[in-house]
């Protein structure tokens, strides 16, 4: 005798998405954490001391690896499984928090650095994919937007711990994260669609094996076991053959360009140089909480993506935070000018670029505030929710692999084109150009990008 809980559909969905989510926590978290780490590094009682050069190869170090981890973690979804690699992932994840909490020189916190960047860059694919095949359509898109909020929520809980708590412990605590993911996709079911795509795979191996094992070559008849069996679906296509598809090439283009202008609409120079302002307006406050602050702003508005990606279609959703990122960028390009004085601040990328002097008003508050707000609606989501939704069954692993390595690479050259930018040509022209890619890609988008929401993965491609 056993009691049978009636439990909604919604929940057991939302619990099997529960797991990758949480290990998306520690993307968040390796993203953030060089704001936690490198102040400390740098104050005098640090047991390691670091030069300016290792700091900036510390802030990048993570960010490197991630591009590939994308394409591998493509692969390997294909291949093993979406629960498997999920779980597979959280291994390299827990001891790359593990290398930095006991590092003894900068040589671990490099070790450790990468091996975190690689997890998170392994996680992008698999993650979003799995989501979007465990999901009903109603439900789909909330829970994909899951991912940014829980990306934002690893930011914030990073710099929260890293106020109060030393960078080794933090990075312990950190190591916790995954290590929980990793619990609960194991009671976590495998994707239904893969099991069906395997299923098919080992049918035709079985079939092969058969017709091999007849003597004299390929039996006249097919065996009557087999051919009993219903018509399987086609082989999927390698590689190359994707490639030569138009109906692989069109998402990866649209999704590859929809992953440059969220990159290069300054979502992580802005983000980085937004403390800078802040304290521009009120010189007393506290770098750690204007950057809380922040994250709290990307926080409640990463919940709200999550309500309205359910409500609204993703094209209009996407059209209307390009519109809102470009005017608030003009709008905070417009509020600053440059001064000469060097200042250092951000959570990614750490480097000495000129200090943008505000003006009397509250306008460049006003404009962060509004940007973050509208970005953080459309432009950072959407891109990972789509790479799940747009590509066809035969190339879903290789579409999001590539079309997530091609976000990647960006967020690194961004990482590294920004500091170059607000030192040569000024902060102002700098969020101008972030400003013109983002309405340029407004209208592109309101062009180009097809609607995903409530069709199934098939109608989506």
């Amino acid at each position: 005798m056993y009691i049978k809980l009636n439990v909604p559909p919604v929940f057991k969905q939302m619990f099997a998405a529960s797991g990758p989510l949480i290990v998306t926590l520690g993307s968040g978290m390796t993203v953030g954490f060089s704001a936690v780490l490198l102040p400390q590094l740098k104050d005098d009682r640090s047991t390691i001391k670091i030069s300016s050069h290792q700091e900036s190869w510390i802030a990048s170090m993570a960010a490197l690896p991630m591009a590939a981890g994308s394409v591998l973690g493509g692969m390997a979804m294909d291949r093993l499984g979406r629960k498997t690699t999920n779980l597979l992932i959280c291994v390299p994840f827990v001891l790359g928090w593990t290398a930095v909490s006991m590092a003894t020189g900068v040589t671990g916190v490099y070790v450790g650095r990468l091996m975190t960047g690689l997890s998170t860059g392994l996680l992008g694919p698999p993650t979003a994919v799995y989501i979007a095949e465990v999901t009903e359509q109603r439900y789909r898109g909330a829970a994909l937007a899951m991912i940014s909020f829980s990306v934002s929520a690893g930011i914030l809980a990073v710099h929260t711990m890293g106020t109060f708590l030393g960078w080794r412990l933090v990075s312990a605590l950190c190591s916790a994260v995954p290590f929980a993911g990793y619990v609960l996709i194991w009671f976590t079911p495998e994707s239904p669609v893969w099991l069906r795509e395997d299923e098919e795979r080992r049918h035709r191996r079985q079939t092969a094996a058969v017709c091999d094992h007849a003597s004299g070559g390929v039996p006249s008849k097919p065996p009557p076991e087999i051919d009993s069996q219903p018509p399987l679906s086609t082989v999927k296509p390698t590689a190359r053959q994707c490639f030569s598809r138009p109906s692989f090439l069109g998402p990866l283009a649209v999704l590859s360009t929809f992953f440059f202008v969220q990159q290069f609409s300054g979502v992580n120079a802005v983000a980085f140089y937004s403390v800078t302002l802040l304290k521009r307006v009120g010189p007393d406050l506290n770098e750690y909480h204007c950057t809380m602050a922040l994250d709290v702003i990307r926080l409640a508005v990463s919940v709200l993506a999550c309500g309205l990606t359910k409500r609204y279609g993703r094209r209009p959703l996407a059209v209307v935070s390009a519109v809102g990122t470009c005017v608030s960028l003009l709008c905070l390009a417009a509020s600053v000018r440059d001064s000469g004085t060097p200042a250092t601040a951000g959570s990614v990328a750490v480097h000495a670029v000129p200090a943008p002097a505000a003006t009397a008003s509250l306008a460049p508050v006003m404009s962060i505030v509004a940007y973050m707000v509208f970005v953080n609606i459309g432009l950072v989501p959407l891109p990972w929710i789509m790479s799940g939704e747009m590509f066809p069954g035969y190339c879903r692993e290789l579409g999001s692999g590539l079309s997530t390595c091609f976000g990647f690479v960006m967020f690194y050259a961004v990482i590294q084109i920004s500091p170059y930018l607000l030192t040569n040509i000024g902060t102002s022209i700098t969020f101008y150009i972030f400003g013109t890619v983002s309405g340029v890609g407004a209208l592109f988008l309101y062009l180009c990008l097809p609607e995903t929401k409530n069709k199934s993965m098939e109608d989506s491609t």
